[in-house]
């Protein structure tokens, strides 16, 4: 069929929105994850800071611990009377509870120790250790010492402090800087230890004098610390800036998980998190190397982040463009439709012309030949009076399905049912049917059995016969009998045509009753029509309050059945008599 060239620009238009609807959910889609990898973006940010707070404050809050707990003993060396100035492991003890037991951190220490640098003696406040742990701690320790580095500054340092807690203000004999404290890690029966001390170094030549120090399961001595950073005890600065988290708990948005090197966690937070937003730092040997990783809650994203974090439109634009593409669709087939529906409109012309060209032809030919007297015999004079006859008629009639047709597309096609007989009007419509019958040698048989009367419609009613009739005749074989029969089936009145034709499908019995639909057109080659005359007939019907429906015929052929209602009145009474009704047999033959 040839595309017209408006059609054409049409589907064009409308795949070039389909295309624009796609473009524009893709550029929304790209926009919202733009946004979602910013603020991705942010949430690592504010990871990273965190973590970096953290890492700061450890390193502050683990050189106090160590400090407070080992600076008064370090400090009392002096190299020129050692013997006098020196401690023993349990004064180291005593001393570093007194000073650091406020923030329980050194319950799970093992034991003390001292050594002395100028003769290489470890002492500690344990007697019946195996000589492995002893060896591990005192090399660990040597090792760290050895690879300090050389002292620059060595100016003198006063320790003490006014109110004597400390011992009156005096200036010390040995130097302690930042690098002189140290806790390292390790590991004894696939558990991890730490080693804290520090180391006295002199100040003439910034050598190594006294180191005192204590070993440790690392767990409880961390564990203080980390707690009052992440806020659980209050005491810590928060990792998060204030205005960032709004009055929000910083240990209810962040989690914090502390590693050793060697991978022994030796603190998690309550609840951690699985890292979604997380960093991950490692702070100074003289730390141990601890690695630090902080984790923001997915739960608490959202509040980070200004607006909220955003959320995924797929499946909102997935959505959209599914209704686009189905908006298309449904125009594509609207399109093809309307396409149709214009060839069917074609068919229509065509088939209606022709139908109304074949009764005028005849009448014009027959008319002439009587006006120009060239029929001799009464016989012909006879015979082309009765084919005028028939074929206007038949004119008639297609006219009348026209306009049926016209006004029951426009809405305004009206019934006006009065009560009548059923039967009588069927053999009505068959006398008017002969001469149209004639032509294809058709015999037509009733079987009436109704015996009743029926609001009706009589042109109407006789439209409908003569519709189902004409489409015997047209498709069923020449020679055929078509049976007309009428019953009554509970408050229903049913009348039925059968023809000896090829059936319809079971598939198209719901199809022929719509406008324009011709069926087996192969056979229908040489056949005219229009494709409205079955339309008609429902329409009409419907109009009555029936119903129509096409079966299958006893003989293989098609059955078009109608039922039209009773009156409430009929329903309640028996079959009335109006006359004998035997079934008879009108015969057309040629």
């Amino acid at each position: 069929m040839r595309r017209s060239p408006r059609l054409i620009g049409t589907v064009a238009l409308l795949i070039l929105a389909l295309v624009v609807a796609a473009v524009l959910a893709y550029q929304a889609w790209d926009a919202a994850r733009s946004q979602r990898q910013t603020a991705d973006g942010a949430l690592h940010d504010y990871a990273k800071f965190a973590n970096w707070e953290l890492t700061q404050q450890a390193k502050n809050a683990l050189l106090t611990q160590v400090v407070t707990s080992l600076m008064f003993q370090a400090s009392q060396v002096n190299p020129d009377s050692l013997q006098q100035t020196v401690v023993s492991p349990a004064e180291v003890e005593r001393v570093a509870r007194e000073m650091v037991g406020w923030c329980g951190c050194l319950s799970g220490v093992r034991y003390f120790f001292r050594y002395d640098w100028h003769d290489g003696t470890f002492r500690t406040t344990e007697t019946s250790l195996p000589d492995s742990d002893l060896a591990w701690a005192r090399d660990t320790m040597a090792a760290y010492t050895r690879a300090l580095a050389p002292l620059r500054d060595r100016r003198v340092l006063a320790f003490g402090s006014p109110d004597g807690r400390f011992g009156p203000i005096k200036d010390l004999a040995v130097i302690l800087t930042n690098d002189s404290y140290a806790m390292l890690f390790g590991e004894r029966e696939h558990q991890p230890v730490l080693v804290v001390f520090a180391v006295a170094r002199s100040i003439r030549d910034g050598a190594p004098v006294e180191v005192y120090g204590y070993v440790t399961d690392p767990r409880p001595f961390l564990a203080p610390t980390f707690a009052g950073i992440r806020g659980t005890n209050g005491s810590a600065n928060a990792l998060l800036p204030e205005s960032l988290i709004r009055g929000l708990s910083p240990d209810s948005i962040l989690s914090i998980s502390v590693t050793t090197l060697g991978g022994d966690e030796v603190y998690k937070s309550p609840g951690w998190a699985a890292p979604t937003y997380s960093a991950i730092d490692t702070i100074e040997p003289a730390f141990g190397r601890l690695i630090m990783r902080v984790s923001l809650r997915p739960e608490f994203a959202g509040d980070l982040v200004v607006g909220g974090l955003p959320q995924s439109r797929l499946p909102m634009l997935v959505a959209l463009f599914v209704i686009a593409a189905g908006l298309l669709t449904v125009a594509l087939i609207q399109l093809r439709r309307q396409q149709e529906l214009a060839r069917l409109r074609t068919d229509f012309v065509s088939g209606v012309t022709h139908e109304l060209r074949t009764p005028l032809a005849q009448i014009r030919w027959f008319a002439e030949l009587l006006h120009l007297g060239k029929l001799r015999t009464e016989d012909e004079r006879t015979r082309s009076a009765r084919i005028i006859d028939q074929e206007a008629r038949r004119l008639t009639y297609l006219v009348e399905n026209v306009l049926n047709f016209s006004g029951a597309e426009k809405g305004v096609q009206r019934v006006s049912p009065s009560l009548t007989d059923l039967d009588q009007e069927i053999r009505g419509a068959l006398e008017l049917f002969a001469p149209l019958a004639r032509a294809r040698r058709s015999t037509v048989v009733t079987r009436l059995e109704a015996r009743t009367a029926v609001p009706l419609d009589r042109g109407a009613f006789r439209q409908i016969l003569l519709n189902l009739l004409d489409n015997a005749v047209k498709y069923g074989p020449a020679g055929q009998t078509i049976t007309v029969g009428s019953e009554l089936a509970g408050n229903r009145a049913r009348v039925w045509v059968e023809d000896e034709g090829p059936g319809i499908p079971h598939d198209d019995r719901q199809r022929v009753w719509e406008p324009y639909v011709r069926l087996n057109r192969r056979a229908e080659t040489g056949t005219g029509g229009s494709g409205i005359g079955l339309s008609v007939v429902r329409e009409l019907v419907t109009l009555h309050g029936g119903r129509a429906r096409a079966e299958g015929a006893p003989g293989g052929g098609a059955r078009f059945v109608i039922e039209l209602p009773l009156t409430q009145e009929q329903e309640q009474q028996p079959p009335s008599e109006l006359e004998p009704n035997d079934n008879v047999q009108l015969r057309v033959v040629p």
